[in-house]
């Protein structure tokens, strides 16, 4: 997948695979879910996809 900006997005998601190190999102769109939010905190990027860069993550 080609990995394209989305403007005005700010991401500090740091082990996601579409974060730039200067925290924007690479995603190219994104999926926000959740269907019945009452606060920020209820919401998810639906799009995360884990990174594997630093070796950390588990397959």
């Amino acid at each position: 997948m080609e990995k394209k900006e989305i403007k005005h997005i700010h991401c500090t998601v740091k082990n996601c695979e579409y974060h730039s190190p200067d925290s924007r999102c690479m995603a190219g769109n994104i999926t926000v879910g959740t269907q019945n939010a009452c606060s920020c905190g209820e919401t998810a990027c639906e799009t995360f996809k884990m990174s594997c860069k630093d070796k950390t993550c588990k397959s």
